[in-house]
């Protein structure tokens, strides 16, 4: 999703591959992200804190969750979970960049 974002944007000359840029990108895959596994997260929680026969299986446990809370019971704490992995992805994809400019230039020196 990072380097998705990340080119959509430098190709439509939106922003210049900066600081702005690689933050924006990295906020916009911690999004991505936490939209795809927050269901997954909720059913596994519920899941696996059940007492013993609660559920036959995950997928059954889903749908109890959904029958129960409705769509919106999958994004029950994705708020938290969106902020623990956009912390995640900022330092990882900027010390990423960072690091790819400094192997950049001494590939180039040589």
């Amino acid at each position: 999703t990072y380097d998705t974002v990340k080119t959509a944007i430098l190709r439509r000359g939106w922003m210049n591959d900066a600081f702005p840029l690689h933050f924006t990108a990295a906020v916009c895959a911690g999004a991505g992200t936490t939209t795809l596994t927050s269901p997954v997260d909720v059913v596994k929680t519920r899941y696996v804190n059940s007492s013993p026969g609660e559920f036959r299986s995950p997928i059954q446990c889903a749908g109890v969750l959904a029958r129960e809370g409705g769509f919106k019971i999958f994004y029950k704490g994705c708020v938290p979970s969106f902020f623990r992995i956009t912390g995640w992805n900022l330092i990882m994809f900027m010390s990423y960049e960072q690091l790819r400019k400094v192997v950049s230039r001494k590939l180039k020196s040589y």
